[in-house]
């Protein structure tokens, strides 16, 4: 990034390597690659959004609004934005833990609050600047690798062990875009975002793979 461009023209927020402009243009591969969480979306629709569970179409929809949210923030580089951003992603992930812990790990509803609380607990915790961020993201990864490793063998299982180890790679593209901006100018952002909708894309396929919870467990 080229720190002595005119405050003028620098963006209102300048997260990333690619980004050194407040042009619509100025991160072209942050931008175009959010299509990767749009194209995931749509495949895991297929072949008929109708015929998947709620929960299955609820995790589709907010995979879809986090490519167009991302998508707005990495456009524009404003507040307003990286709300559309940062709010699909986190619902995601609270969405994503509610029903795994309660269709693959079949936990009633009680402990699955508790795991709730005690969750966001530990990310409130977090501090945020930590790898470029990154940092906050550990507890959803801790998250799913005890709800891997506690899940019955199965298809299932099978999913979420592939999104556990594709996790901390696509967390490292992310930690490593601004240390590496010098070696490389287009940073590495973007490639967070292609290995992160594989992961989605991955605990979507896992819940599709389990039966909705018993309407009698509480």
């Amino acid at each position: 990034m080229d720190l002595t461009l005119n405050p003028a023209v620098l963006p209102e927020i300048d997260l990333y390597c690619e980004r050194e402009t407040n042009d619509w243009l100025d991160e072209p591969l942050g931008l175009v690659s959010n299509s990767a969480f749009l194209a995931a979306a749509w495949h895991s629709a297929r072949p008929n959004f109708k015929n998947h569970s709620p929960a299955v179409q609820w995790l589709i929809g907010v995979l879809a609004a986090i490519g167009i949210g991302s998508a707005l923030f990495h456009a524009t580089a404003t507040r307003w934005a990286l709300l559309m951003d940062v709010i699909p992603i986190q619902l995601f992930i609270l969405s994503a833990l509610w029903i795994l812990l309660r269709a693959q790990l079949q936990c009633r509803a009680g402990l699955a609050v508790i795991v709730m609380i005690g969750f966001l607990a530990v990310s409130s915790l977090v501090p945020s600047h930590v790898l470029n961020g990154s940092a906050s993201y550990l507890p959803a990864w801790l998250a799913l690798l005890l709800i891997t490793l506690l899940s019955p063998p199965g298809l299932a299982r099978s999913w979420l062990i592939r999104a556990t180890v594709l996790f901390p790679v696509s967390l490292t593209f992310r930690t490593l875009d601004l240390p590496a901006c010098t070696l490389v100018p287009v940073g590495t952002h973007f490639l967070w975002h292609l290995c992160n909708a594989l992961v989605l894309w991955m605990i979507i396929e896992a819940v599709k793979a389990r039966p909705a919870p018993s309407h009698g467990k509480n």
